[in-house]
């Protein structure tokens, strides 16, 4: 590479050398062979300048191709990622047993508790309200609204639409406080 801007280089430094040659005072015979050396090597400099030309644009379109080949290789990467996190979590949470056991109680005692007003507040501290909302929501994601209503809520049948109430009541105060 360096020898082809090397060799173009020299063809032009000729090429204006043979030329300035023959602008000089010399005799027909001398201006006619600094012209026709000249012409010689401008037409090699074109010949040299071509070749540069291409391997700079194969160059060029080389280092495109390796940097499109990163960034899909980098995509690939990050949807194989997303695929493994994916199977990890599914699409929804699926808890262990034990934790679902220690969330159904946590849930009952929370409601069960005596200072519980159904129709105003689940709980008078903001923890325990909030952990009352992400538990709720949790089981909603797990089980669905008629386990929760059913077995955390403990209301059913005549009272389906009081307790659909108030676990509307329970999600909108989580949205509202941003839990």
């Amino acid at each position: 590479m360096a020898d082809r801007w090397l060799k173009s280089n020299c063809l032009l430094a000729s090429t204006v050398a043979f030329w300035l040659a023959a602008l000089s005072p010399l005799p027909q015979i001398g201006k006619g062979i600094s012209y026709s050396l000249a012409l010689v090597a401008s037409v090699q400099l074109v010949t040299e300048s071509r070749q540069l030309i291409r391997q700079d644009a194969r160059r060029a379109a080389l280092t495109a191709m390796n940097q499109e080949l990163e960034q899909v290789e980098i995509g690939l990467h990050t949807q194989q990622q997303e695929e493994a996190l994916y199977e990890i979590y599914g699409a929804a949470p699926t808890y262990p047993p034990e934790v679902k056991e220690e969330l159904k109680t946590s849930l009952e005692h929370l409601y069960k508790e005596p200072s519980a007003d159904r129709t105003k507040e689940t709980s008078t501290s903001t923890s325990q309200e909030k952990a009352f909302y992400l538990a709720i929501k949790s089981l909603l994601e797990v089980k669905g609204k008629t386990h929760v209503i059913e077995e955390i809520l403990k209301m059913g049948g005549r009272q389906w639409d009081e307790a659909e109430r108030l676990l509307q009541q329970i999600l909108e105060e989580g949205q509202r406080n941003g839990w």
